[in-house]
């Protein structure tokens, strides 16, 4: 409602009629106030009612809460035990890393410790090892340089109560020294001195993704735990880096929330992440450029492949796959709250991988002293079979053999076609060999493998190429 405006005099050029009728409009004005106010109106005048969006100070009615699924529970409270965990090594990861401050600082004034790694992100799990370079090490460029402050480094750190055992990797791309603390924590020591050490670039960049969605914390912790179950989260055994993990995890989010789903349900969004994966990784596709490439390579080189290392892709999508599996939303057990979905999806993935393990020591072969020869009464095809390296062997002798034999065959035939000798000089008696008639050698049989021998058939150095492909492949 508006205020009441004062009432002004008429003037004398409009008489009393406008000045009547500015009376009438100020009773008006005064009945809509008061009934702005719950009072009826007087005066007899009446005016249409003030809608009730109009009132001020009118809060809306308070909207219902979001219910998130029962697997989104289980991943959250996950999560938190996982953190807990976590805290009870927290401190003393601290007390090494301000040893090892105070020992470098001994040795190099001017070098700082930094911590890099998941155990600077919070990701990190109770078996995570502690990733720490250093900075500002005075030892210039090259591994040879980096090799011996590391070796410096390592004689230092003799003797330190924190430190179990010491071991220097300086074949590594990075040069590295591994240290073991008597309660078992890993500690990866290197030297950044050039750009192909993108710890400190990760570190910030993974911060950045969790300031900006927080939920990729507790997805990247049961993934991480559900990989270290099946032994895939090691790059050097052919597993995923927890790196392009993060990485993977961030570029669906994004694209949830750019499509319009929900990305507040952890439960949800860890089943699309697996459907993501499958659908792009299951045609063994492996390739995903890494977001410090732009840093780190010039414009127009190739950028790096976050992915490169996993060569087991095909168990994580078999994996994956089954997951989907157990934890899809049709199953019973989805909204059944005496049935747990995580613990039954651990549990299955470490049944895999003792069925897994137990197919690798079956297919490997026995040493050559713990083979048996097979018995001459056997009747199965598997008993008189040799084994496979005797096989393999048979096959390259064989190989061997029929080469050898046609190039002494061919050599006989250029000697054939070769000028004839010429006679003796004069005294000279020649010899019976020599008074022999040259007898035309027998053409080169045809191989089985190239048909007729004829300008179409596979030349010897074609098929000792072939031949050497092929035990290669054999011996792979």
């Amino acid at each position: 409602p508006q205020p009441p405006q004062p009432p002004q005099p008429p003037s004398p050029s409009s008489g009393g009629k406008e000045g009547s009728t500015k009376a009438q409009r100020k009773v008006a004005q005064a009945g809509q106030q008061e009934r702005g106010r719950g009072e009826a109106p007087r005066h007899g005048v009446s005016s249409p009612p003030v809608p009730a969006a109009a009132a001020p100070n009118v809060a809306p009615p308070p909207l219902p809460p979001m219910r998130t699924s029962k697997l989104h529970d289980e991943i959250f409270a996950f999560a938190q035990a996982s953190i807990t965990r976590g805290e009870a090594a927290h401190a003393e990861v601290q007390g090494i890393l301000a040893s090892l401050r105070a020992l470098v600082s001994s040795r190099w004034p001017q070098a700082t410790v930094e911590l890099y790694g998941s155990r600077a992100t919070g990701l990190s799990l109770a078996s995570s090892d502690v990733d720490v370079t250093l900075l500002g090490v005075p030892c210039g460029a090259g591994r040879e340089a980096v090799g011996g402050a590391l070796k410096e480094l390592h004689a230092l750190m003799e003797g330190q109560p924190w430190v179990a055992s010491q071991k220097l990797v300086l074949s590594a791309r990075i040069p590295v020294l591994k240290v073991a603390t008597p309660s078992s924590i890993p500690i990866d020591i290197t030297i950044s001195d050039s750009a192909q050490h993108t710890g400190l670039l990760a570190r910030d960049l993974v911060l950045g993704y969790l300031s900006e969605a927080p939920q990729l914390t507790p997805l990247v912790l049961v993934l991480k735990s559900f990989l270290r179950e099946l032994g895939l989260n090691d790059p050097y055994t052919g597993g995923m880096s927890s790196y392009s993990l993060v990485v993977l995890l961030w570029l669906f989010v994004c694209e949830s929330a750019h499509r319009g789903y929900n990305t507040t349900d952890l439960g949800y969004q860890l089943l699309g992440f697996f459907s993501m994966f499958l659908y792009r990784f299951d045609s063994q596709v492996t390739h995903v450029d890494d977001p410090l490439s732009p840093m780190i390579t010039a414009p127009g080189e190739p950028r790096e492949n976050i992915m490169h290392s996993c060569y087991q892709i095909g168990r994580v999508c078999r994996t994956f796959h089954r997951a989907l599996q157990l934890l899809s939303p049709e199953t019973p057990e989805w909204d059944d709250p005496a049935t747990p979905l995580l613990p039954r999806l651990f549990s299955e993935a470490s049944s895999a991988n003792r069925a897994t393990q137990t197919e690798a020591t079956a297919t490997t072969p026995p040493p050559a002293a713990a083979r048996t020869p097979p018995s001459s009464g056997g009747s199965s095809a598997a008993a008189s079979a040799p084994p496979p390296d005797s096989a393999a062997a048979s096959a390259i002798a064989s190989v061997v053999e029929e080469l050898t034999a046609e190039v002494e065959a061919q050599s006989t035939a250029e000697a054939a076609a070769a000028p004839p000798v010429p006679p003796a000089a004069k005294g000279e008696t020649p010899s019976a060999e020599d008074a022999k008639p040259l007898a035309p050698s027998p053409p080169p049989p045809p191989s089985p493998a190239s048909g007729a021998a004829g300008p179409a058939a596979a030349s010897p150095e074609c098929r000792r190429g072939v031949a050497e492909e092929a035990a290669t492949k054999q011996r792979c």
